[in-house]
């Protein structure tokens, strides 16, 4: 279960090996078992005492603005096999290996840009003309000479074009309120922008708290490279897993989910979630974050799969020593029917 404290001037505390919530209207308990991570989004209080208790459950404490963007978190340190696999995360994301491995994670996303473009303009029996350039980037992708001394600018010259061209056609399916010209990122102002960034961020935290957890160093990345104020390993992961929030936001507008008390004014008069907003999306999201997918006849939640990825490259990183180093193929996913979850294991809101 993930903890949300949206309230101003809750506090956090401990009674009895428990968590003590408290906000000006009312307390609550809550068991270290059942929470996997703490999540501050305002101005709230956790004592060291509560922080300790979520260090010895591994439970990751993460501070997000109103956006739901991460600013910054406490986990717990993880000192197994940490610089023999932070050394080898360095040789491998440098070499010809890593950058297929990358390139590999874009084109799965383009695929799957392309392939919900496709399934919802057939639904409404209209032609996806520009289907071909999707086919061309992807195209583009797997012949570009990686050896270049530009190659990374090439890489995401392509893949931002492509999804101007995603991001157009998904706007022109929504409802006329709900229409954006462009894709914007921090500080958006159309609702439909800060839904996808808030389900994003959903995404990047559960992401982020693995690599972290692992022990790899989630700056040093392969296409997204260091020096850009963001995590880059996460960003280059995130690529393979980005369609989980893409497809999730569409479906909120398109099954009229959202409302309009879904978002308020700040102070600044900014346009952000509102606590029912945030409330409503989380739960969706982690709905299906927590659905069961079919791995080699077994079921599991899709944020699991997500975690054996991460655990996976860790494995064939610290378990060969020489420096042909092959990536195993990866495992085949068909999606099964999802599962209901009962919303109290997914989050509680404070």
């Amino acid at each position: 279960m993930d903890l949300y404290i949206s309230t101003e001037g809750a506090s956090i505390a401990i009674q009895k090996n428990s968590f003590l919530v408290k906000t000006k209207e009312k307390s609550i308990i809550l068991s270290p078992e059942k929470i996997e991570t703490i999540i501050l989004e305002c101005n709230s209080s956790i004592s060291t005492a509560a922080i300790k208790l979520a260090m010895e459950h591994n439970i990751s404490i993460l501070i997000s603005d109103s956006y739901g963007n991460l600013m910054g978190h406490f986990c717990k340190l993880n000192y197994s096999k940490g610089a023999k696999l932070r050394r080898k995360q360095y040789e491998l994301f440098v070499s010809k290996k890593g950058i297929e491995m990358a390139r590999k994670w874009l084109i799965e996303k383009i695929e799957k840009q392309r392939d919900h473009i496709n399934y919802l303009l057939k639904n409404r029996k209209i032609e996806f003309s520009e289907i071909v350039l999707f086919n061309q980037a992807i195209k583009k992708l797997n012949t570009i000479d990686i050896s270049l001394e530009n190659y990374r600018e090439k890489i995401m010259g392509i893949e931002g074009s492509i999804s101007k061209i995603y991001y157009k056609n998904i706007s022109q399916l929504l409802d006329e309120k709900w229409k954006f010209e462009i894709r914007e990122h921090r500080n958006a102002k159309k609702p439909y922008n800060i839904v996808l960034n808030y389900t994003l961020g959903i995404l990047y935290r559960l992401i982020e708290i693995v690599i972290v957890k692992e022990g790899f160093d989630p700056a040093l990345g392969i296409i997204h490279v260091e020096g850009e104020k963001k995590n880059s390993f996460v960003y280059d992961f995130i690529e393979k897993y980005r369609y989980l929030a893409l497809e999730s936001t569409f479906n909120l507008f398109n099954e009229k989910i959202v409302k309009q008390d879904f978002f308020e004014n700040e102070i600044n008069k900014k346009l952000i979630l509102s606590i029912k907003g945030r409330r409503s999306i989380s739960s969706y999201f982690k709905d299906i974050l927590k659905s069961g997918i079919k791995v080699k006849g077994k079921v599991f939640a899709i944020e699991d799969v997500i975690k054996s990825e991460i655990k996976k490259i860790k494995k064939e990183l610290i378990d060969y020593e020489d420096d042909d180093l092959e990536l195993k193929r990866d495992i085949e996913i068909e999606k099964e029917e999802v599962k209901e979850v009962a919303e109290d294991e997914l989050f509680t809101f404070v």
